[in-house]
C-alpha cells in the first residue's frame, strides 16, 4: 500500500542561562548547547507525529498544538524524547518554566507539521526491530535482566530513497548526569544523526518507549546530586546512540501492508493517591532540618520539596490523560506520562501485531509504575510526583488503565 508521508525538523534556539529541566538537584541554568533542540515531524496520510527533544510537555502546550494546526491534520500527538538535558518548558514539572523557549517549542511544532505536509510523497512503510543491543537496564531491579527491543517505521519513497525513519526504543535519555549543563538531546542525537547519515536528506525521529523505570544502569537516586559521575559522559551518550544506530540499519526489514492510516484517541482519568496533611507536615520540617548540613545539590533537591510540601494543600481525586493509537499496518500507542516497560509487554502481549509503545505522549505529569511496584517504593513511586509538581503521585492501577485504554483502542480499530 501507498501512503502519502513526509518528514521535517525544526531547530530551537535555547539561549545561555535558561533553566534546565531533568534534575531537581542541578543548580545551574544552562551554559550553551552541545547539540542543538529539535522538533521533528512525521505525517502519515494527515497523521501527524511530533517528537520533541525536553524531557516533559504539559497538556496545555500540547493541546495548543492541535488547535494550531486546525483541520490541517486529522491527528496529531506530541511527545517528549524525556531528555535531561533540555530546558525547562512544562509549566513547572521537572523544574521551571522558560516562556521564550516554550513559545518557540510550539511554533517549531507547528511549522515542522505544515512542511512535512507541504513535502508529502508517495512512500512505502517498512518495520525492523533488534535485540541483544545491551543498553537498557531496570534501573529499581538491576538483578532483572531485561533486552528491548530497538524499534523501526521505515518509510521510502518511490524511487527506494529513505524519507524519515520513526525508531523507539525504552530507556531513559538519562546518560548525562546533573553536573551537565549544556542543551543537549542526550544519547537520541547520537542515534539520529547516524540514521541520517546512512540515509542523507532522511529525517529520523526518536520517540521514547516505555521508560519509567529503565536506564543504561544507575538508579534513580543518582539525581540527588550534582557532582560529576563516573561514565555519565557527552562520549557515552554517543557511544550509546551508536549501538542502537548500528542495530537499527542492520535490523532486516519487511514491508508494512495496510489500506489506510487510522487513529483512535481517548481521554483516560487516573486516580491520585492523596498525601495526608500530617504526613505533608512532618515530611516538611524533616526536610527543613536536614537542608541546613546540605551539599548545594541536595539543598537544591529539598528546595524543590520544601516548595511542593509548603504549596500543595487538598490535592484532586485524579488527572486526565490522553491514550492514542495510530494503525498503520504497525501499531502506535501513545501513553501519556513515564510507564513502566511492563505496560509495553502487556499490550504488546495482548496484540496478534507488530506494536511500538511509546511514552511520554501528550502531557507527562509523572511515573505510572504497574500494581506490584507500589510495595518496592523508592523515588518513581514515593519521591518524583514533588518534582512534577502534582499535589499527590498516582494510586496503583493507573497503568493498568493504560494498558486497557490502549487495547480498547486497538479492538476498535482492527474490529476486535
Amino acid at each position: 500500500m501507498i501512503v502519502s508521508a513526509g518528514a521535517a525538523t525544526r531547530v530551537v534556539e535555547v539561549l545561555p542561562g535558561t533553566p534546565m529541566a531533568g534534575f531537581a538537584a542541578r543548580t545551574r541554568p544552562s551554559s550553551g548547547v552541545h547539540d542543538p533542540l529539535t522538533v521533528r515531524a512525521l505525517v502519515l496520510d494527515g497523521v501527524a507525529v511530533v517528537s520533541v527533544d525536553v524531557c516533559a510537555l504539559h497538556e496545555r502546550t500540547t493541546a495548543r498544538i492541535r488547535r494550531a494546526l486546525g483541520g490541517a491534520v486529522r491527528h496529531c500527538v506530541v511527545s517528549a524524547t524525556h531528555t535531561h538535558a533540555g530546558p525547562c518548558v512544562a509549566f513547572g514539572r521537572v523544574g521551571g518554566h522558560d516562556d521564550v523557549t516554550h513559545e518557540r517549542v510550539v511554533r517549531a511544532a507547528v511549522g515542522a507539521v505544515q512542511e512535512a505536509l507541504a513535502g508529502a510523497v508517495d512512500a512505502t512503510l517498512e518495520y525492523a526491530e533488534a535485540f541483544g543491543t545491551g543498553v537498557a537496564r531496570n534501573r529499581r531491579h538491576p538483578d532483572r535482566r531485561i533486552d528491548p527491543a530497538v524499534q523501526a517505521l521505515r518509510l521510502r519513497d518511490d524511487s527506494g530513497s529513505v524519507i524519515a525513519h520513526l525508531v523507539q526504543y525504552p530507556c531513559h535519555p538519562v546518560v548525562l548526569d546533573g553536573s551537565n549543563a549544556d542543551i543537549s538531546a542526550d544519547y537520541p542525537h547520537a542515534l539520529r544523526a547516524a540514521v541520517e547519515a546512512a540515509h542523507p536528506g532522511s529525517v529520523c525521529l526518536f520517540v521514547s518507549g516505555a521508560a519509567g523505570d529503565v536506564n543504561t544502569g544507575h538508579p534513580a537516586e543518582a539525581s540527588y546530586s550534582d557532582r560529576p559521575s563516573a561514565g555519565r559522559t557527552f562520549a557515552e551518550a554517543e557511544r550509546v546512540g551508536g549501538v542502537l544506530a548500528a542495530a537499527v540499519l542492520a535490523a532486516p526489514a519487511r514491508p508494512v501492508y495496510l489500506d489506510l492510516v487510522r487513529f483512535a484517541t481517548t481521554d483516560v482519568e487516573l486516580a491520585l493517591e492523596p498525601v495526608t496533611d500530617a504526613r505533608r507536615h512532618a515530611d516538611l520540617e524533616r526536610w527543613r532540618r536536614e537542608r541546613a548540613d546540605a551539599d548545594p545539590g541536595l539543598a537544591a533537591l529539598l528546595d524543590v520539596w520544601i516548595g511542593w510540601a509548603e504549596r500543595t494543600e487538598e490535592a484532586p481525586a485524579s488527572w486526565t490523560g490522553r491514550v492514542s493509537v495510530v494503525d498503520a499496518g504497525v501499531l502506535l500507542v501513545f501513553l501519556p506520562g513515564e510507564p513502566f516497560l511492563a505496560v509495553a509487554e502487556r499490550i504488546a502481549e495482548s496484540v496478534d501485531d507488530d506494536v511500538l509503545v511509546i511514552g511520554y505522549a501528550d502531557a507527562v505529569p509523572g511515573y505510572l509504575p504497574t500494581r506490584e511496584e507500589y510495595a518496592h517504593g523508592g523515588y518513581e513511586v514515593d519521591d518524583a510526583h514533588r518534582y512534577y509538581g502534582m499535589p499527590a503521585p498516582f494510586a496503583p492501577g493507573g497503568a493498568e488503565a493504560l494498558v486497557e485504554a490502549a487495547l480498547r483502542l486497538i479492538g476498535a480499530l482492527r474490529g476486535g
